[in-house]
Protein backbone atom coordinates (compact mmCIF):
# COMPACT_ATOMS: atom_id res chain seq x y z
CA UNK A 1 0.00 0.00 0.00
CA UNK A 2 1.27 3.51 -0.47
CA UNK A 3 1.48 6.48 1.33
CA UNK A 4 -1.51 8.29 -0.22
CA UNK A 5 -3.58 4.98 0.43
CA UNK A 6 -2.09 4.68 3.94
CA UNK A 7 -3.33 8.03 4.56
CA UNK A 8 -6.86 8.08 3.21
CA UNK A 9 -7.23 4.38 4.84
CA UNK A 10 -6.56 5.58 8.24
CA UNK A 11 -8.27 8.89 7.81
CA UNK A 12 -11.49 6.91 6.79
CA UNK A 13 -10.70 4.75 9.92
CA UNK A 14 -10.72 7.45 12.24
CA UNK A 15 -14.22 9.08 10.21
CA UNK A 16 -15.75 6.26 10.27
CA UNK A 17 -14.93 5.19 14.08
CA UNK A 18 -18.21 3.33 15.98
CA UNK A 19 -19.42 5.31 18.88
CA UNK A 20 -18.43 3.62 22.51
CA UNK A 21 -21.13 2.54 25.05
CA UNK A 22 -24.56 4.65 26.53
CA UNK A 23 -22.92 8.42 26.69
CA UNK A 24 -20.35 8.47 24.37
CA UNK A 25 -19.99 11.47 21.64
CA UNK A 26 -20.99 11.27 18.43
CA UNK A 27 -18.39 10.38 15.64
CA UNK A 28 -17.75 12.97 13.31
CA UNK A 29 -19.69 11.12 10.58
CA UNK A 30 -22.79 10.71 12.70
CA UNK A 31 -21.91 14.70 13.67
CA UNK A 32 -21.87 15.65 9.75
CA UNK A 33 -25.16 13.62 8.48
CA UNK A 34 -26.69 14.86 10.92
CA UNK A 35 -25.62 18.61 10.42
CA UNK A 36 -26.41 17.65 6.38
CA UNK A 37 -29.65 16.22 6.84
CA UNK A 38 -31.29 18.72 8.77
CA UNK A 39 -30.26 21.55 6.94
CA UNK A 40 -31.46 19.51 3.93
CA UNK A 41 -34.43 19.17 5.69
CA UNK A 42 -35.81 22.54 6.69
CA UNK A 43 -34.42 23.48 2.97
CA UNK A 44 -36.57 21.22 1.23
CA UNK A 45 -39.81 21.48 3.69
CA UNK A 46 -39.57 25.36 3.22
CA UNK A 47 -39.64 25.23 -0.44
CA UNK A 48 -42.59 22.86 -0.59
CA UNK A 49 -44.71 23.78 2.15
CA UNK A 50 -44.86 27.34 0.27
CA UNK A 51 -45.99 26.58 -2.57
CA UNK A 52 -46.31 22.37 -3.88
CA UNK A 53 -45.19 23.31 -7.99
CA UNK A 54 -43.09 21.33 -10.36
CA UNK A 55 -40.51 24.38 -10.45
CA UNK A 56 -40.55 24.07 -6.64
CA UNK A 57 -39.38 20.03 -6.99
CA UNK A 58 -36.87 21.34 -9.07
CA UNK A 59 -35.15 23.73 -6.48
CA UNK A 60 -35.14 21.31 -4.26
CA UNK A 61 -32.84 19.08 -5.92
CA UNK A 62 -30.59 22.47 -7.19
CA UNK A 63 -30.46 23.76 -3.97
CA UNK A 64 -29.85 20.41 -2.01
CA UNK A 65 -26.81 19.32 -4.23
CA UNK A 66 -25.61 23.21 -3.40
CA UNK A 67 -25.87 22.08 -0.02
CA UNK A 68 -23.88 19.22 -0.59
CA UNK A 69 -21.77 20.37 -2.56
CA UNK A 70 -21.11 23.63 0.50
CA UNK A 71 -20.22 21.13 2.82
CA UNK A 72 -17.68 19.29 0.10
CA UNK A 73 -15.82 22.53 -0.18
CA UNK A 74 -14.87 21.80 3.85
CA UNK A 75 -13.71 18.37 3.33
CA UNK A 76 -10.51 17.69 4.95
CA UNK A 77 -9.62 15.00 2.67
CA UNK A 78 -7.10 15.53 -0.20
CA UNK A 79 -8.66 14.50 -3.82
CA UNK A 80 -5.87 13.33 -5.28
CA UNK A 81 -5.83 10.55 -2.44
CA UNK A 82 -9.02 9.26 -4.44
CA UNK A 83 -8.68 7.00 -7.99
CA UNK A 84 -12.29 8.49 -9.13
CA UNK A 85 -11.49 10.32 -11.95
CA UNK A 86 -13.47 11.37 -15.74
CA UNK A 87 -13.59 7.73 -17.87
CA UNK A 88 -13.58 5.33 -14.72
CA UNK A 89 -17.28 4.55 -15.16
CA UNK A 90 -16.65 1.34 -12.25
CA UNK A 91 -19.25 2.20 -10.28
CA UNK A 92 -22.18 2.68 -12.99
CA UNK A 93 -22.47 -0.67 -13.19
CA UNK A 94 -24.09 -0.37 -9.63
CA UNK A 95 -27.69 -0.48 -8.65
CA UNK A 96 -28.84 3.73 -7.88
CA UNK A 97 -31.51 4.11 -5.65
CA UNK A 98 -32.96 8.07 -6.00
CA UNK A 99 -35.85 10.20 -4.70
CA UNK A 100 -38.37 11.14 -6.93
CA UNK A 101 -37.76 14.88 -7.02
CA UNK A 102 -34.52 13.99 -8.60
CA UNK A 103 -35.66 11.90 -10.91
CA UNK A 104 -38.00 14.70 -12.00
CA UNK A 105 -35.30 16.81 -12.76
CA UNK A 106 -32.86 14.34 -14.23
CA UNK A 107 -35.89 13.95 -16.75
CA UNK A 108 -36.57 17.70 -16.71
CA UNK A 109 -33.03 18.22 -17.81
CA UNK A 110 -32.75 15.45 -20.41
CA UNK A 111 -35.95 17.17 -22.15
CA UNK A 112 -34.27 20.77 -22.03
CA UNK A 113 -30.93 19.59 -23.53
CA UNK A 114 -31.60 16.78 -26.42
CA UNK A 115 -33.23 16.84 -29.46
CA UNK A 116 -36.38 14.84 -29.79
CA UNK A 117 -34.24 11.79 -31.55
CA UNK A 118 -31.85 12.11 -28.89
CA UNK A 119 -34.34 11.72 -26.20
CA UNK A 120 -36.01 8.87 -27.92
CA UNK A 121 -32.72 7.20 -27.95
CA UNK A 122 -31.83 7.77 -24.18
CA UNK A 123 -35.59 6.23 -23.42
CA UNK A 124 -34.90 3.28 -25.30
CA UNK A 125 -31.24 2.37 -23.41
CA UNK A 126 -33.32 3.27 -20.25
CA UNK A 127 -36.49 1.25 -21.28
CA UNK A 128 -33.77 -2.03 -21.95
CA UNK A 129 -32.35 -1.56 -19.27
CA UNK A 130 -35.15 -1.68 -16.69
CA UNK A 131 -36.40 -4.71 -19.40
CA UNK A 132 -33.48 -6.96 -17.76
CA UNK A 133 -33.53 -5.51 -13.98
CA UNK A 134 -37.04 -4.30 -12.96
CA UNK A 135 -38.01 -5.70 -9.99
CA UNK A 136 -35.07 -7.82 -9.05
CA UNK A 137 -33.71 -7.49 -5.63
CA UNK A 138 -30.07 -5.69 -5.68
CA UNK A 139 -27.96 -8.86 -4.91
CA UNK A 140 -25.29 -10.01 -7.17
CA UNK A 141 -27.37 -13.48 -7.76
CA UNK A 142 -30.41 -11.95 -8.67
CA UNK A 143 -29.14 -8.78 -10.32
CA UNK A 144 -25.69 -9.34 -12.09
CA UNK A 145 -23.96 -5.46 -12.85
CA UNK A 146 -25.37 -3.63 -15.58
CA UNK A 147 -24.00 0.24 -17.23
CA UNK A 148 -25.68 2.56 -17.04
CA UNK A 149 -28.34 3.54 -19.68
CA UNK A 150 -26.77 7.20 -19.14
CA UNK A 151 -23.25 6.33 -20.02
CA UNK A 152 -22.14 7.59 -23.42
CA UNK A 153 -18.35 6.18 -24.19
CA UNK A 154 -18.00 5.63 -20.40
CA UNK A 155 -18.51 9.06 -19.31
CA UNK A 156 -21.70 10.18 -17.40
CA UNK A 157 -23.86 11.77 -19.76
CA UNK A 158 -25.95 13.60 -16.94
CA UNK A 159 -23.05 14.16 -14.59
CA UNK A 160 -24.46 17.84 -13.86
CA UNK A 161 -27.46 16.29 -12.20
CA UNK A 162 -26.80 12.93 -11.45
CA UNK A 163 -28.07 11.37 -7.99
CA UNK A 164 -26.93 12.09 -4.69
CA UNK A 165 -25.83 8.21 -4.35
CA UNK A 166 -23.92 8.56 -7.66
CA UNK A 167 -22.01 12.28 -6.21
CA UNK A 168 -21.73 10.00 -2.45
CA UNK A 169 -19.58 7.19 -4.32
CA UNK A 170 -15.93 6.62 -4.36
CA UNK A 171 -13.27 4.76 -3.90
CA UNK A 172 -9.11 5.32 -3.30
CA UNK A 173 -8.08 2.24 -5.38
CA UNK A 174 -9.99 1.64 -8.25
CA UNK A 175 -8.82 -2.62 -8.46
CA UNK A 176 -10.58 -2.46 -4.92
CA UNK A 177 -13.79 -0.61 -6.62
CA UNK A 178 -13.85 -3.76 -9.25
CA UNK A 179 -13.88 -6.37 -6.66
CA UNK A 180 -16.41 -5.15 -5.12
CA UNK A 181 -18.64 -4.72 -8.36
CA UNK A 182 -21.05 -7.86 -8.12
CA UNK A 183 -20.48 -8.64 -4.48
CA UNK A 184 -22.84 -8.18 -1.88
CA UNK A 185 -19.89 -7.25 0.88
CA UNK A 186 -16.48 -6.54 0.50
CA UNK A 187 -14.11 -4.49 2.43
CA UNK A 188 -12.92 -1.53 0.53
CA UNK A 189 -11.47 2.35 1.41
CA UNK A 190 -13.24 5.54 0.24
CA UNK A 191 -13.74 9.28 1.98
CA UNK A 192 -16.50 8.77 4.46
CA UNK A 193 -17.02 12.21 4.37
CA UNK A 194 -18.03 12.28 0.71
CA UNK A 195 -20.19 9.40 1.65
CA UNK A 196 -21.90 10.64 4.40
CA UNK A 197 -22.44 14.13 3.28
CA UNK A 198 -24.36 13.08 -0.06
CA UNK A 199 -26.52 10.42 2.42
CA UNK A 200 -27.41 12.94 4.16
CA UNK A 201 -28.36 16.02 1.73
CA UNK A 202 -30.41 12.92 0.40
CA UNK A 203 -31.80 11.46 3.81
CA UNK A 204 -32.58 15.18 4.40
CA UNK A 205 -34.87 15.91 1.38
CA UNK A 206 -36.45 12.57 1.91
CA UNK A 207 -37.30 13.19 5.66
CA UNK A 208 -39.10 16.41 4.68
CA UNK A 209 -41.01 14.79 1.82
CA UNK A 210 -42.43 13.08 4.70
CA UNK A 211 -43.12 16.07 6.84
CA UNK A 212 -45.14 17.52 3.85
CA UNK A 213 -47.08 14.63 3.25
CA UNK A 214 -45.12 13.25 -0.45
CA UNK A 215 -43.56 10.10 -0.90
CA UNK A 216 -40.35 9.91 0.43
CA UNK A 217 -39.61 6.41 -1.14
CA UNK A 218 -36.53 5.11 -2.25
CA UNK A 219 -36.99 4.39 -5.86
CA UNK A 220 -34.46 2.54 -8.43
CA UNK A 221 -33.06 4.80 -10.84
CA UNK A 222 -33.72 3.30 -14.11
CA UNK A 223 -37.34 2.04 -13.47
CA UNK A 224 -38.13 5.55 -11.99
CA UNK A 225 -36.94 7.69 -14.76
CA UNK A 226 -38.40 5.12 -17.36
CA UNK A 227 -41.45 6.35 -15.91
CA UNK A 228 -40.86 9.91 -15.54
CA UNK A 229 -39.59 10.30 -19.30
CA UNK A 230 -41.89 8.43 -20.40
CA UNK A 231 -45.44 10.10 -18.71
CA UNK A 232 -44.59 13.78 -18.91
CA UNK A 233 -47.37 15.04 -16.43
CA UNK A 234 -45.62 12.66 -14.16
CA UNK A 235 -44.65 15.24 -11.67
CA UNK A 236 -47.95 16.78 -11.66
CA UNK A 237 -49.47 13.59 -10.34
CA UNK A 238 -46.80 12.63 -7.89
CA UNK A 239 -47.54 15.64 -6.28
CA UNK A 240 -51.17 15.18 -6.15
CA UNK A 241 -50.45 12.20 -4.17
CA UNK A 242 -50.90 9.62 -6.92
CA UNK A 243 -48.07 6.96 -6.65
CA UNK A 244 -46.87 7.24 -10.41
CA UNK A 245 -43.54 5.20 -9.08
CA UNK A 246 -45.31 2.09 -7.87
CA UNK A 247 -43.44 -0.96 -8.61
CA UNK A 248 -40.58 1.16 -9.42
CA UNK A 249 -39.08 1.12 -5.35
CA UNK A 250 -35.34 0.14 -4.58
CA UNK A 251 -34.86 -3.69 -3.61
CA UNK A 252 -32.09 -3.69 -1.28
CA UNK A 253 -31.37 -6.96 0.57
CA UNK A 254 -32.52 -6.56 4.20
CA UNK A 255 -28.70 -6.47 5.51
CA UNK A 256 -28.34 -3.09 3.42
CA UNK A 257 -31.49 -1.40 4.74
CA UNK A 258 -30.46 1.37 7.48
CA UNK A 259 -32.65 3.55 9.00
CA UNK A 260 -32.82 7.32 8.83
CA UNK A 261 -30.68 8.07 12.07
CA UNK A 262 -32.12 11.45 13.04
CA UNK A 263 -35.02 12.11 14.61
CA UNK A 264 -38.53 11.71 12.60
Amino acid sequence: MNRRARRASASTARQGRAVGGGGAPESPSTQLHRAVSEAGRRTTAGILSGSRTVEGVYEVVERAAALGDAFMERSPTDPSLLACKKGCSTCCSRPVGTTAPSVFRLAAWLRERLRPDELAEVLRRVAALDDVTHGKTWTPRERAPNPCALLVDGVCSVYEVRPFTCRAWNAVDVEECKRALGQEWTAMRFDLYQRTTYAGVEDGVKLALTDVGLDGGDLELTASLRVALERPDACEAWLAGEPVFAGCEAKLPESQRRRLPIAQ
